[in-house]
C-alpha cells in the first residue's frame, strides 16, 4: 500500500510541475492515468487483504461498512469541491493537491501495525502456482464462485451501459449538462444516505439474504435509464430514479459482502483470491464498454442499454440457483479462522 501510495504521489505531482514548466502533453497525461491504474490495483489487493490482519474476522464486515461510508461522503462532496475549486485554480494545479493527499495518505498509512505473516522467501515462490492457487481457491468455494461470477456480469453490463449512458442523456434524451451532473448527484446522496442505514439492516436481515436483495435492485435500477427513451416527457423523473436505486443497490450490495471473502477465504490465500477475483471483475467493464461501443454502432445507444440491463439480470438467475437462497447468515462450516 505505501508503494502504490508513492506512485500515486508521483504520478500526481508530475503534471502540475510539467504544467508550470510548459511540458505538459497528453502522452504525459495517458502515462498518468496508466500509472494510476496499476497503482489502484495493487493498493485494493495489499487493502483487501490487510484488513484481516489488523481486525478479527467477525470485525472486518462492520470496518468495510464504514469505508464504504467514508467512500460515499467522500464521492458527494469531492466533486462539488473540485468544481468549486477548478473555477479559480487551473486545472492541473489542482493534482498538485491531490499528490499532497496522497502523502498525506502514505504517512497515515505508516502508523498501522499488521501482524503480517513472514514473506516466502524468493527462491521458493512460483508465479504461476500462485496465480494458479488463487483461482483453484476461487473456483473451489461456493461463495466466493458465486460472488466472482456475479460481480463480473454484473460489470459486463455495467460497462457495456457506461459506453452509452452519457451519450444517450445529453445527445438522444437532450438533457442539460447541468442537469446531467445534478443527477449523478443525487445518485451519491442516495449511497450516502444507504451506507448509513445498511450496516444496521445487514444485521437485521442478514449478509446473504441482504446481497440477494440488493444485487437484484441494481437491474431493476439500470431498466429505468431504456425506458426513459421510451417515455420522454417522465425521462427525468426515470433517470432520477434509476440514480437513486442504483446509488443505494451499489452500496447496499458493497455492504452486504463485505467481510464475506475474508471469512471463507484462509489468510494465506487472501491476497491471491482478491488478485484473482480483481483480474476478472475488473476486466469484464473495459470488455463491456468496447460490446456497447460495438452495438451502439450497429444499432443504437438505446438498444445497448436494453443488453447491459440484460447482462445485468443474469447473476439473479444465478442467485436463484445458489444453494445460499436457503440460507439468511453465512453458513457456520464456510467459515475459516486461519
Amino acid at each position: 500500500m505505501l508503494a502504490a501510495e508513492a506512485a500515486y504521489t508521483v504520478a500526481l505531482a508530475s503534471i502540475p510541475i510539467a504544467y508550470l514548466t510548459g511540458m505538459l502533453t497528453v502522452v504525459q497525461l495517458m502515462g498518468v492515468a496508466v500509472a494510476l491504474s496499476i497503482a489502484g490495483v495493487f493498493f485494493g489487493v495489499a487493502h483487501t487483504s490487510v484488513l484481516p490482519l489488523i481486525l478479527p474476522k467477525k470485525r472486518v464486515a462492520d470496518a468495510k461498512a464504514r469505508l464504504t461510508t467514508s467512500e460515499s461522503s467522500i464521492s458527494v462532496i469531492s466533486p462539488a469541491v473540485a468544481g468549486a475549486a477548478a473555477q479559480s485554480v487551473a486545472a492541473p494545479i489542482l493534482y498538485g493537491v491531490a499528490a499532497c493527499c496522497q502523502l498525506l495518505s502514505a504517512l497515515l498509512l505508516r502508523r498501522i501495525e499488521p501482524t503480517e505473516p513472514p514473506p516466502v522467501p524468493k527462491a521458493e515462490r512460483h508465479f504461476r502456482k500462485e496465480v494458479a492457487d488463487g483461482i483453484r481457491t476461487v473456483l473451489h468455494q461456493p461463495l466466493l464462485r458465486l460472488l466472482l461470477g456475479q460481480t463480473a456480469l454484473n460489470n459486463l453490463g455495467a460497462g457495456i451501459m457506461m459506453a452509452v449512458t452519457a451519450y444517450f442523456l445529453l445527445k438522444t434524451l437532450a438533457i442539460q449538462p447541468w442537469l446531467f451532473g445534478a443527477l449523478s448527484a443525487v445518485g451519491a446522496v442516495a449511497g450516502l444516505i444507504a451506507s448509513l442505514a445498511c450496516p444496521p439492516l445487514r444485521r437485521r436481515i442478514g449478509e446473504i439474504r441482504m446481497t440477494m436483495v440488493f444485487s437484484a435492485l441494481a437491474p431493476v435500477a439500470m431498466l429505468f435509464l431504456p425506458l426513459a427513451g421510451l417515455l420522454r416527457g417522465e425521462a427525468v423523473a426515470l433517470v432520477a430514479i434509476a440514480e437513486i436505486m442504483l446509488g443505494v443497490a451499489l452500496v447496499g450490495r458493497s455492504v452486504a459482502v463485505a467481510g464475506l471473502r475474508a471469512r471463507v477465504t484462509p489468510n494465506r490465500y487472501l491476497s491471491r483470491v482478491t488478485a484473482a477475483a480483481a483480474v476478472v471483475t475488473q476486466g469484464a467493464t473495459p470488455l463491456g464498454t468496447m460490446v456497447g461501443g460495438v452495438v451502439a454502432g450497429i444499432w443504437s445507444a438505446q438498444v445497448a442499454l436494453w443488453v447491459g440491463v440484460a447482462v445485468m439480470a443474469t447473476p439473479i438467475v444465478l442467485l436463484l440457483g445458489s444453494p445460499l437462497r436457503r440460507h439468511r447468515t453465512l453458513p457456520a462450516e464456510w467459515e475459516v479462522d486461519d
